[in-house]
């Protein structure tokens, strides 16, 4: 049942999608630029544009990444947080 609902929203934004690209031929552009009154010239813009952006983000990702020990003992994701101030309090539940 997903993959029908899935397939049907895939079909329905690329239904949209063929749309919007055949009434760019009827418009009538006013670029800046000779270039920008061409069809499709901002679909292809835009999708150059993302791919650009993640395939640089995956150099970027290189360049900022640190190790996986770069805290070192001070991470905060350990269950024991008693150097961030927070004290362990232990209760005991009396015997019955």
């Amino acid at each position: 049942m997903k993959t029908y609902i899935t397939n049907k929203v895939l079909l329905g934004l690329g239904a949209i999608c063929l749309v919007l690209a055949l009434a760019d031929f009827w418009r009538n552009g006013h670029g800046a630029f000779e270039v920008e009154r061409a069809p499709l010239f901002f679909a292809v813009f835009g999708f150059v544009t993302y791919a650009a952006l993640i395939f640089l983000s995956k150099v970027l990702r290189r360049l900022v990444m640190r190790p996986e020990d770069y805290y070192g003992n001070r991470a905060t994701d350990e269950e024991d947080e008693s150097f961030a101030g927070a004290e362990k309090q232990v209760s005991e539940a009396p015997d019955a």
